[in-house]
């Protein structure tokens, strides 16, 4: 019975002799870009600017109090536009894509503004897609936005309806919870917005953590349900609308040494960026890195 407790500890011996360190070198060789990515067409460069609304529309949940609200046309503000703008341009555009649905609108916009009979106004779209495009050169901008399947057929189709209106939620005080916990997150970032430049608002938007919860209010307030019909109201909703965007910006061919801005509300950046991260035709380029290039060179005014 003595010789019994020798056992494990002569297995354990054994086991650890086959055992070896992690070839982190091999590991490396496994990149899926070695074999997805060719160097003689390598991926477009994308630039994603997650913008809040510049002219407060008001068509989101969450609506911002006046009092809150940036003027993105008084002289200071102007000031931080163009810094803003300077590091966009520092990245090289060679394409604008915007939120906004029709291209014959966004072309007569446009247009106008290059004829010299439109003069920009509050909105993001002007003060910085409209703008540079100007500025570069650019004889057109891209309207990429799009309605999701269930905008776009809820008229066509009755059960699109029942999945919003007829859902049973698993927890209702978990999701007035989270509700009101982020509507708090909303309000802070207004304050915090007054506080900031306009550059430093778009790092902030722009920033990992940002980014990875914002999205999460899609995913606490609704959408677990005793059913599917949470998962299927975002699924052709909010996650299709973001989906035929991506889809719409792919139908307009961006060559391999295109550099595109893609210019959105910052509540389509998670899944956008998810979208152009995984995709091996992009490379995407971050606005904090092209801010600190800026900084290194002292181009920063």
């Amino acid at each position: 019975m003595k010789i019994l407790p020798v056992i494990p500890i002569l297995l354990l011996s054994v086991l650890q002799g086959f055992s070896q360190p992690v070839n982190w070198k091999k590991l490396e060789q496994l990149d899926p870009a070695k074999i997805l990515v060719d160097p003689a067409e390598p991926p477009t460069q994308a630039l994603l600017l997650g913008a809040f609304h510049f002219g407060y529309p008001g068509l989101d949940a969450h609506k911002t109090d006046s009092l809150k609200m940036i003027d993105v046309l008084s002289p200071q503000r102007q000031k931080e536009i163009r810094q803003l703008n300077d590091v966009i341009v520092s990245f090289k555009p060679t394409r604008f894509y915007i939120e906004m649905k029709s291209q014959r609108y966004a072309d007569s916009l446009y247009n106008a503004y290059l004829a010299g009979t439109y003069s920009l106004e509050r909105d993001e779209i002007d003060q910085i897609a409209f703008r540079l495009a100007k500025e570069l050169g650019h004889k057109k901008i891209y309207a990429v936005d799009a309605f999701g399947f269930a905008q776009e057929n809820y008229k066509k189709y009755t059960f699109i309806d029942s999945i919003w209106y007829n859902k049973t939620r698993v927890d209702t005080v978990r999701d007035k919870k989270f509700d009101e916990r982020y509507f708090k997150l909303y309000e802070a970032g207004d304050s915090m917005e007054l506080t900031m430049t306009m550059l430093e608002n778009f790092l902030a938007m722009a920033d990992p953590r940002t980014l990875r919860y914002m999205h999460g209010h899609y995913l606490t307030a609704g959408f677990n349900t005793t059913d599917h019909k949470g998962a299927d109201g975002q699924a052709i909703g909010w996650y299709d609308r973001n989906l035929r965007i991506f889809n719409k910006i792919l139908q307009t061919r961006p060559a391999s040494n295109d550099r595109i801005v893609v210019l959105f509300g910052a509540g389509h950046m998670p899944i956008l960026k998810h979208c152009f991260v995984s995709s091996p035709e992009f490379n995407v380029v971050e606005l904090k890195d092209l801010d600190l290039q800026m900084q290194k060179a002292g181009k920063i005014k």
